[in-house]
């Protein structure tokens, strides 16, 4: 029965996140009011050869800003030498971006908002569900859950790692990078190159650490169900005081059989 409902809880979780992920698009460049007071001002180029202008300047609050111009629009506020013959941009022959007039630093110019290039939308990465469960639980990036995953882990050893490395520094969140040294240890045995055992002997298998570094409800199954709280931690030292665990192979089905997705 508690499986059943365990299941139910994850596919109706999966569901709601997938209906989530998206495409999420960037806050808008501020368009400049009034005066401003350039401070930098670097021509850039993107990858189809268009070329714009990112601007920094001082508003009449003397906070900073930063707003990207068109090309057009910076010769027309005179930031940009010019041909004098011509009248158009002088470019570098290296770079191909038109010169700066060094000249137009810490000089006031209203920048019409008809010459802002709007930022563009940014993709959200779409991540699996429980990977994003997991992120949000313990403070950690989604796409690397999602990786730890592609390569073969289950979530349910991903989750017991997470949980490990949040033990082990005693911090609300847990620690992707080290969630990832002991994914790998526990797949090559060796478990000393993750951090200093210091004067206790370095386990050699995956049922010693667990012992001093988790326990049983540090698992997949108390966070999808929200029973966990984040700010739940376990010291390793009272671990070893109170012997918990068994040196034996606890890890059955989807929180410990490690290569194999759920």
């Amino acid at each position: 029965m508690y499986k059943t409902k365990l299941i139910a809880s994850i596919l109706l979780i999966a569901a709601v996140l997938f209906a989530q992920v998206g495409v999420v698009a960037a806050a808008p460049a501020q368009d400049p009011t009034g005066e401003v007071t350039i401070q930098t001002i670097v021509p850039e180029k993107d990858a189809g050869g268009v070329i714009t202008v990112l601007v920094t300047y001082t508003d009449a609050l003397g906070a900073t800003q930063t707003v990207r111009i068109t090309e057009a629009g910076a010769v027309t506020l005179g930031l940009l030498k010019l041909d004098e013959v011509t009248g158009s941009p002088i470019y570098d022959e290296t770079t191909g971006l038109p010169l700066v007039d060094d000249t137009k630093l810490k000089t006031n110019v209203t920048i019409d908002p008809g010459i802002v290039v709007p930022d563009q939308p940014v993709e959200e990465v779409p991540v699996h569900p429980i990977a994003a469960l997991l992120a949000e639980f313990f403070d950690v990036d989604g796409s690397v859950i999602d990786g730890y995953h592609q390569d073969g882990y289950g979530f349910g050893l991903i989750a017991q790692a997470l949980w490990m490395s949040k033990n082990i520094g005693e911090t609300e969140g847990g620690e992707a990078e080290l969630a990832g040294c002991i994914l790998e240890a526990r797949q090559s045995g060796t478990y000393g190159e993750c951090f200093d055992f210091g004067d206790d002997p370095v386990p050699t298998n995956w049922g010693q650490f667990k012992k001093v570094y988790s326990e049983k409800k540090n698992n997949l199954g108390v966070v999808v169900s929200g029973k966990a709280e984040k700010d739940e931690t376990t010291n390793p030292a009272s671990l070893k005081e109170h012997g918990n665990g068994k040196e034996k192979n606890e890890d059955k089905g989807n929180n410990g059989n490690g290569h194999g997705k759920p």
